[in-house]
């Protein structure tokens, strides 16, 4: 073959590679194109899907912190979207505002003996993380995950058999199903629990009429889990009649418990404060 021919070819060879890396792109991103997610366009992962809102300022490049919130039970991401207080607090701390959708309407138990129906509920908090740090810069040093009634338990558990996957935990009203852990597997953590001591669906210190374990009981394992002394600092009130006591002094980890005289209710601002008690926010 002459020089001109070998030229050619390898013209043509560069060219017909060309061609395929702008296909590659097309198709990604037609597919982008044919999936919108954010917003209320829901984001597909394995198991089922979320929603996901960053703050209406956002700039689009700084790395965004989340607050990732579990809904009650027969709740819904979309019905969560529909309390617009609860969206605006998260987003006023500048942070991503996460609803994960719960199969069949309700979150299930998670660790060894414990997992309902067969059913891994620790596999899709993690795929929810991973696919939204895949999509947006988000902040791994400052993720809560928030919830109520049973999502709160699905909140305890993450504590306790997903503790690496957030930086803080803001349970309100619900806590373990069925039985106490004996042992959280992955360590300490930090946790701020609020309930209601007239709460007939979640009761505080008995076990409730859904079969909820009692709250001290899990605040007993947390506190041999971080080592933490059970005195706790200067108790410290909030609107609602919230009264709130923290656990300082911890080998590790750290925990808050706020109890209020009402029931099974969850004010729009307990996530946001949840938040704030992560970052510590207004801590002395």
């Amino acid at each position: 073959m002459t020089a001109a021919g070998t030229m050619a070819g390898q013209v043509a060879g560069s060219i017909r590679f060309l061609f395929i890396l702008i296909a590659l792109a097309v198709s990604a991103g037609l597919a982008r194109a044919e999936a919108p997610c954010g917003g209320t366009v829901r984001c597909a992962v394995a198991g089922g899907y979320y929603l996901a809102q960053p703050p209406p300022d956002w700039d689009r490049v700084s790395a965004l912190p989340v607050g990732v919130y579990y809904h009650g039970w027969n709740g819904s991401p979309e019905g969560t979207f529909r309390n617009r207080a609860m969206l605006n607090g998260v987003h006023a701390r500048g942070a991503m505002f996460v609803a994960p959708y719960a199969r069949g309407g309700y979150w299930r138990q998670i660790g060894p003996g414990r997992a309902e129906g067969g059913l891994d509920d620790l596999a899709f908090p993690r795929a929810v993380l991973a696919d939204l740090k895949r999509r947006w810069p988000v902040d791994a040093t400052r993720v809560l995950a928030a919830g109520f009634s049973r999502g709160a338990s699905m909140v305890w558990n993450l504590a306790c058999y997903g503790g690496d996957l957030f930086t803080a935990f803001a349970p309100i009203a619900g806590g373990f199903w069925n039985q106490t852990p004996d042992d959280c597997p992955t360590g300490p953590v930090r946790l701020r629990h609020i309930h209601g001591l007239s709460d007939r669906v979640v009761a505080y210190d008995a076990v409730g009429i859904y079969n909820s374990m009692p709250i001290p009981e899990g605040f007993d394992l947390l506190f041999r889990l971080d080592g933490c002394s059970r005195k706790p600092g200067e108790a410290r009130t909030y609107p609602r009649g919230l009264v709130c006591e923290e656990f300082r002094h911890c080998a590790a980890g750290g925990l808050e418990l706020c109890l209020h005289p009402g029931g099974h209710s969850i004010p729009a601002e307990w996530v946001a404060d949840g938040y704030d008690w992560m970052v510590g926010a207004g801590r002395e």
